[in-house]
This record gives structure tokens, C-alpha cells and sequence, in this order.
């Protein structure tokens, strides 16, 4: 496994809308600190060196007078971002993963600062590819060093717990069930981890890296993961083999999955942003149907979010995001104005939407 080094700037939107409008603004993403020692202790110093940047990270307020907030941004590197998750007892803290470590945000978006733990366990030479938040704990997967780390922290990542490593390879996705933690690794492996036990093994090997990883909390825990070389997969004896749903084959680029949801309301529901299209199964990914109302310039989807209640969808295309009100009925257009960027991450807090990019 090698860094990934590419990426123009980092960008995050937080978008706040009411009707018909639309918000712009996009920005590399990195600020002075204002906040606690303690979680000052933590933050990376790149203050010595750096250079603002052009671009502009910022929050429209939904108030008829569309008041706008511009951050403090300071950084001078290039950022792709991978992941974005917001605090669950906490909105105004929010972390994002990037090909530069870990970014923090204390004050929902504002400002946002390269952070570490305490012991500089994660540096912005890290890679980190995915954030999660269950049952009270932390995770966090990152690849540094030539090593795949996953780590669980009690307290938001200040310090660490090491949980597994491994060289040469990187842990692209995780997910909890239970008690379990599964890893997704860029060998093809899947691997359990109990978190009762502390025990880790072997589930199943794939041939190619598994990009992303989730597992239904309906029908029996059913396992969903994508490879990067192509497939919708499914498991349903708790991961000891997979099916490869074999109906996207024959619609070019259904195959190529961009991002998957699976719905948490129990009705079997899984949604796929593919470069075929924006894509739904009703039945845990039997059979598909296409969004042919999408009124995208290009098929090719790049990541999807969900309100399931009121059946709002979310879904990115050629630099803009397209929502729907009412399961893909209708369509609204929001246009950030990305030309060379492609989102990557949607993430949903309130009335705000968060948006990360990657070149």
C-alpha cells in the first residue's frame, strides 16, 4: 500500500436551506486554535509556515437574510477528504478524515484544525480512511507508516486503544453489530473483532479490496459490501461466504458502486450511488431499479445520504447535489460550483448538510 498524494485543496460545505434556495461556498480546510488547553494540546501545530488559502469553508443561515459566516482557513497542502462524522452527543463536533490526518471542527464547521491524539499516535502523515461512532466508543481506521491501524477511543480520540495492525495493507471500512466490530481490509479479508473478548479472526477472503462495509440491523444482520473491482455482495451466514448480486450486470457501470445505504427502517431498502446511476433495491439487493427523475448531467453518482423520515434522499453528481422530499419523485438542484472536484462525503446534522471533495 502506498500514500495517495493526489487532491487540489480540501473542501467542506455546510449548506442550511430553505426552499428553493441554494448556498456556495468551498475551502481547504484548517484554523487557529481559540479553544481548551487540553484540546489544544492535541492539535497539530502548523501555524509556523502557513499561507491562507483561496478558497472559502462558511455557513449560510436560514433566516430570509441569508447571513454568511466565512472560516479562518490556514493550511498548505493539498487535501482529499475520505469520511465525515459528527459527534452524536455533540453536533458542533465534527471530524473529517483526509490523505493529511484527521481535521476537527468544535464549532459545526467554522473552523477546522489538523488534529492528534495525545500521544501524536495520528499525524497528518496518516491517512484516515474511516470515522465511526457506536455504543458509546470511537473508531477510527487509518494507514500510516506502511501500516493499517484501527484504533477505539472512549473519549473522542484523545487517546487511543490499538485494536489491530497490520503492514502493507489498509482497513478501507468498519462497521459494528453488536458486539462485533468488522474490518473491511484492501486485501479482500474481512475480519470480526470481538469487542467483549478483545479476540480478532478471520471471516472470509474476496478477490479485491473491500471498499465499503454494512450490515443490516433487519433481516437476520445481513452483510453488504462492495470490492473495488466491482460488485454488490451479500452475506447472510454472518460473513462466512458472499453472494455477488449477478442482476447488475447486465446495465453497464451498475456494477461500479460509488457509496451504498442500507435503511435503518427495517423494510429491506438499500440504496447505491453507482456510475450507472442512482440506484434502490426494495428486496436486500436482489433485484434493482434505477431514479430515472435524477435529472443529473452525467450518471455517475459519487455518494448519497438519507433523511428516512420524511423520505428525503441525497445524492452527488458532476460537483452538484441533487435532493429529493419525496423518495425520488422530484428533484432539487444545488450547485456549490465545483469544476474540478468531486464530492465525496454528504453528511446530514439538523438542517445543515456537510460536504467533503477529493480531486
Amino acid at each position: 500500500m502506498e500514500k495517495e498524494e493526489k487532491g487540489f485543496g480540501f473542501v467542506v460545505i455546510i449548506l442550511i436551506w430553505g426552499g428553493l434556495l441554494y448556498f456556495l461556498f468551498s475551502t481547504p480546510l484548517l484554523s487557529e486554535f481559540t479553544g481548551s488547553k487540553f484540546l489544544g494540546s492535541a492539535l497539530l501545530n502548523f501555524n509556523s509556515g502557513l499561507k491562507e488559502q483561496k478558497e472559502i469553508i462558511g455557513i449560510f443561515y436560514d433566516d430570509n437574510k441569508e447571513n454568511f459566516q466565512k472560516a479562518k482557513i490556514h493550511f498548505n497542502k493539498s487535501i482529499d477528504i475520505f469520511d465525515i462524522k459528527i459527534s452524536p452527543d455533540n453536533p458542533e463536533l465534527i471530524f473529517a478524515g483526509s490523505n493529511y490526518g484527521l481535521f476537527i471542527s468544535r464549532d459545526g464547521g467554522l473552523n477546522w484544525y489538523n488534529f492528534s491524539d495525545l500521544e501524536k499516535n495520528i499525524t497528518s502523515n496518516a491517512t484516515v480512511y474511516k470515522i465511526l461512532f457506536a455504543n458509546g466508543q470511537s473508531y477510527i481506521s487509518i494507514f500510516q507508516n506502511n501500516k493499517g491501524i484501527v484504533y477505539k477511543s472512549q473519549d473522542k480520540f484523545f487517546s487511543l486503544e490499538k485494536i489491530y495492525e497490520i503492514e502493507d495493507e489498509a482497513v478501507y471500512d468498519i462497521a459494528v453489530n453488536g458486539n462485533n466490530l468488522y474490518l473491511g481490509l484492501s486485501n479482500g479479508r474481512l475480519l470480526l473483532y470481538s469487542l467483549e473478548k478483545g479476540e480478532i479472526r478471520l471471516l472470509t477472503t474476496l478477490n479485491s479490496a473491500i471498499t465499503d462495509l454494512k450490515i443490516s440491523r433487519h433481516n437476520g444482520g445481513l452483510i453488504y459490501l462492495t470490492l473495488k473491482s466491482g460488485g454488490f455482495w451479500v452475506s447472510r451466514n454472518n460473513g462466512q461466504s458472499f453472494e455477488r448480486i449477478k442482476f447488475l450486470d447486465d446495465y453497464r457501470g451498475a456494477n461500479k458502486i460509488n457509496d451504498f445505504l442500507v435503511a435503518s427502517l427495517g423494510n429491506s431498502s438499500i440504496y447505491a450511488a453507482t456510475d450507472y446511476g442512482l440506484i434502490k433495491s426494495s428486496n436486500s439487493g436482489e433485484t434493482w431499479q434505477v431514479f430515472k427523475s435524477l435529472p443529473a448531467e452525467a450518471p455517475k453518482i459519487s455518494t448519497l445520504a438519507l433523511k428516512e423520515n420524511p423520505g428525503e434522499i441525497f445524492a452527488a453528481s458532476n460537483g452538484k447535489i441533487y435532493k429529493s422530499r419525496d423518495y425520488g419523485l422530484s428533484w432539487q438542484i444545488f450547485d456549490p460550483g465545483f469544476t474540478d472536484r468531486k464530492i465525496s462525503t454528504i453528511n446530514l446534522e439538523g438542517n445543515k448538510i456537510i460536504i467533503g471533495t477529493k480531486k
